[in-house]
């Protein structure tokens, strides 16, 4: 016969098994800046690569980097879309975040990164909300960042813009914490971080 201590101890762990999230199954791929299939150590530091690939969705996200620079992890950035027919019935704020180039909104910032041509590719913009859904890791606890850190390095755990504009809220937008794993609406006159996407997502529902 078990001891009492024992018993009690078992079903503490039976009952966190059962309360703890399984870590997602992700298929990524790193590139290059030309938008080749990188061969490195993945090592960052050394090594370093520019874009994922979700091959699960099809999507292609941006990598950060550590140096200050167009894609400079700490810049943060205000929502702006001047486009009527899609910002929600506000444009939000043009120059409201801080960056280390050019102006600090999610429109200029779009752009600058499509003049660059990214990966090969000028087709980069703002995520929509479940598209970033896509590359959160629920497995991954406060104080995060909820992502898988050794195919996106230098991601702070801070709150990441989507496209999305909030339906009933003109002002607010939708947004991603990677340090908690969830998503909420801010005001789009708050600077906070972007994660550009490019592609046509092919996620399940």
């Amino acid at each position: 016969m078990k001891p009492a201590g024992a018993a009690v101890t078992l079903l503490g762990l039976l009952l966190a098994g059962c309360n703890s999230p399984k870590p997602p199954v992700f298929d990524f791929t790193r590139l290059n800046a030309d938008g080749s299939v990188y061969r490195g150590t993945g090592d960052y530091a050394k090594q370093p690569w520019a874009c994922v690939r979700d091959n699960q969705t099809t999507l292609v996200w941006e990598v950060k980097t550590a140096k200050p620079g167009l894609r400079y992890e700490k810049s943060t950035y205000t929502w702006y879309n001047p486009d009527e027919n899609t910002n929600g019935g506000d444009a939000g704020k043009r120059d409201g975040g801080s960056c280390t180039s050019g102006r600090c909104d999610t429109e200029s910032y779009k752009s600058a990164v499509n003049a660059k041509r990214l990966c090969g590719f000028s087709d980069w913009r703002l995520p929509q909300r479940m598209e970033v859904a896509t590359i959160i890791d629920g497995s991954i606890f406060y104080p995060g960042p909820t992502i898988e850190i050794k195919y996106f390095p230098n991601t702070p755990a801070g709150s990441y813009w989507a496209e999305t504009p909030f339906g009933s809220h003109e002002s607010g937008a939708w947004t991603w914490r990677f340090d908690y794993g969830y998503d909420y609406v801010a005001q789009k006159i708050e600077p906070l971080h972007v994660r550009l996407v490019r592609g046509t997502a092919n996620i399940k529902k």
